[in-house]
């Protein structure tokens, strides 16, 4: 007895010491969160204390300032509350006294160049990362290429500014590094200036964004083009001077393939090459200006072009059957595509590429494999229906007539019935475990995580088909235990098995949106209705319960079903006004009727109304979606072999490489942009109205 009361003793105090802790948590949190505010605050009424190097500085009193530092040189190196030093505090209100006080600082203690806020919310920033920021392209000169100062260049161009201030999803997220910082905010002139004084360009911060990931969270298409120019004019550089020294080539091989690696092609620590990064970050104008700026023309002839696309970092990528390493998974990015449909992005699947590309597989191999599989449905569930419907076939003797009539005698069906009623058991559960099997094979070549968290029609395709072969086998195993409960998970079975046709419903323009509309409706506006209705339904049926003097458990269950009924229109009013509470039990059921059956049903109307014409106003960007959704399912249950296949190819091979090929028309391409200047106005708007999808480009020619 003394264990077990020992071993109480410590789950009790193991559940006490976690509860203990996580309320200390909450309170640290909590007291981070104050101590910022008023660190801040401290650090406003130190600037203003007579006396203090502080002040000196806040009022840009230079003599001030000379003077504190003379009497006491360790002032250079005073902290405030938030982890500044004088000398960013210079730089940071950046006027010319100010900045004449910092070139002061800096030429006497040649150290302050280096200091960096050493408090968790702006760690790491040094006077060249606030210059940037103030655009002063003059001082960010001074502090690199100044004589006295440049034995302190590479630690100035290293230095990381990895506060929470400069965490991801901050506004001030620039990327840490000094020349991320003038990339992120568009200076280029500053970024050639850290460039000339030896930045490097492959440097990534702790994110593992490089400088071209940082570019597409800013959404800075025209810095993207600068730096990658840039990039590969340092790298062709780099070989020739490596070609004419073998000993540097050699070593250059032995560092590793990173550098090996494009700048744009290199992956962050989420897996993102830049493309894919602004595939998942659903910005439309920056995913297009990276797949155009990939294209590569073939050739022209007036108005149509034909255009190469790559297709890798966009498209799935083949898997190897003998890369069982598990680092293969960082060399081989998510695909856009991928990334697209798993988050629903409307605006970038509706691209032309991306819709060329769906629409291509589709007529190579996934139009004929959904039909297959379609019609193999189809059949499948005809089969199980005759089945349920033989096995539940009896022979019955009826005496009389009318109202009169009457069951005398139950036989079971002939022989010939039971065998095609076992046969037809045997082949739905055989369907059914191939079925499993093919989900299984799934699951393990995209992994459980993917397999659950797709959406939309692979959503809808993987749940049901997984529930519909659990309950086929559940069925069976209560069948030969002989369970009456069979009979109820057959009846869910069958619901699961005709609610799996939807997915091939969701592939048609005409069908798909409705069934997109059923389920917003099922999952946003029935399910806020009822969670609102259930408060409303549990305080009636309590008090109608209590009116009517109801017995027991039994009795309040009777009670919600009247008060459910009632919200439907089925009530019986003399039974309410005989309670022993008449005018009560009337008067809360007008109530109720008033605000549950007009109310709140017509509320619930109202906002499938809504639904209803939100999903018509994009029916044809949900029909791509969902259709891109089934050619990606289709696709990711295919083995490489099979991708493989002639009839399957939707490419163009290069060098190794997949392309894919399109040929692209400009209408613009021949005309005169001076004719119209005068009907600028009008007849420009109507023109841009007349062009396709595919005419919306700049010129290709």
């Amino acid at each position: 007895m003394s264990t077990e009361e020992e071993k109480k003793s410590v789950a009790v105090s193991s559940i006490w010491s976690r509860l203990v802790l996580n309320v200390a948590q909450a309170k640290a949190k909590a007291t981070d969160e104050a101590s910022k505010l008023s660190a801040v605050e401290r650090q406003t009424e130190n600037s203003r204390k007579g006396g203090t190097i502080w002040e000196a500085v806040r009022k840009a009193d230079e003599e001030a300032m000379k003077r504190l530092v003379k009497q006491d040189p360790t002032n250079v190196d005073a902290r405030g509350p938030v982890g500044d030093c004088p000398i960013h505090m210079c730089f940071l209100y950046g006027s010319e006294t100010h900045l004449s006080m910092a070139r002061f600082l800096i030429s006497n203690f040649p150290h302050t160049i280096t200091q960096i806020y050493n408090e968790a919310e702006y760690y790491g920033e040094n006077p060249l990362h606030i210059a940037i920021i103030k655009r002063n392209a003059t001082m960010v000169e001074w502090l690199l290429g100044d004589e006295c100062n440049q034995i302190y260049q590479e630690q100035q161009l290293t230095a990381c500014a990895s506060g929470n201030f400069f965490a991801v999803g901050r506004p001030c997220y620039y990327g840490e590094t000094p020349l991320a910082f003038a990339c992120c905010t568009n200076q280029w002139n500053i970024a050639e200036i850290l460039l000339k004084y030896g930045a490097s360009m492959d440097t990534v911060d702790s994110n593992g964004n490089n400088l071209l990931h940082l570019l597409v969270i800013h959404h800075l298409p025209k810095m993207y083009t600068k730096v990658k120019q840039r990039w590969i004019e340092m790298q062709a550089l780099d070989k020739g001077s490596s070609d004419e020294d073998e000993d540097d080539e050699n070593d250059k091989k032995s560092s590793g393939s990173k550098k090996d690696t494009p700048l744009w092609k290199r992956l962050n620590k989420d897996g993102y090459t830049p493309l894919t990064l602004a595939a998942k970050l659903g910005q439309a104008d920056m995913f297009s200006f990276l797949l155009e700026e990939r294209k590569i023309t073939q050739w022209s002839f007036g108005p149509v072009s034909c255009v190469l696309y790559p297709l890798d970092q966009v498209d799935l990528e083949f898997q190897n059957d003998d890369d069982d390493d598990d680092d293969d998974d960082d060399s081989k990015p998510v695909g856009a595509l991928e990334i697209i449909v798993k988050n629903a992005h409307v605006e970038l699947i509706m691209h032309p590429r991306l819709i060329d590309l769906v629409n291509k597989k589709w007529e190579r191999f996934a139009r004929r494999i959904f039909f297959h599989r379609f019609l193999i449905t189809f059949t499948y569930l005809i089969v199980f229906l005759i089945t349920t419907i033989l096995d539940q076939s009896r022979i019955e003797t009826i005496e009389g007539e009318g109202d009169d009539a009457m069951v005398t005698k139950i036989e079971p069906p002939g022989m010939v019935h039971q065998s095609i009623c076992a046969v037809g058991r045997l082949f739905v559960l055989a369907g059914a475990i191939w079925k499993g099997k093919s989900e299984y094979n799934e699951m393990t070549s995209l992994g459980l995580k993917k397999y659950f968290q797709t959406t939309g029609s692979g959503l809808l395709e993987n749940y049901l088909s997984l529930l519909f072969c659990l309950s086929i086998y559940l069925v069976n195993i209560l069948r030969i235990f002989d369970f009456h409960a069979e009979s109820a998970m057959l009846a869910v079975a069958a619901i699961l098995g005709w609610g799996y046709m939807l997915f091939f419903v969701m592939a048609f323009r005409l069908t798909g949106p409705f069934v997109v509309m059923i389920y917003e409706m099922l999952f946003n506006d029935v399910l806020r209705f009822f969670i609102i209705y259930g408060v409303f339904l549990a305080g009636f049926s309590q008090a109608f319960f209590i009116l009517f003097d109801n017995n027991g458990f039994g009795g309040f269950l009777l009670s919600v079903k009247q008060s459910f009924l009632g919200m439907l229109g089925d009530f019986d009013l003399d039974a309410y006004s005989d309670t022993s509470f008449s005018y009560i039990s009337v008067t809360l059921l007008v109530f109720y009727i008033v605000v549950v059956t007009i109310l709140l049903l017509n509320l619930l109307i109202a906002m499938m109304g809504d639904t209803y014409g939100n999903v018509i106003e994009g029916a044809t960007q949900i029909w791509h979606l969902e259709r891109a959704r089934i050619v990606f399912a289709i696709e990711s249950e295919m083995s490489t072999d099979e991708r493989n296949l002639s009839t399957n190819k939707y490419w163009t091979n290069i060098d190794g490489e997949r392309y894919l090929q399109v040929e692209e028309v400009d209408n613009e391409c021949f005309r005169d942009g001076d004719d119209d200047d005068d009907n600028s106005g009008g007849d420009n708007k109507e023109d841009e109205e007349k062009k396709t999808e595919v005419d919306r480009r700049p010129s290709l020619i």
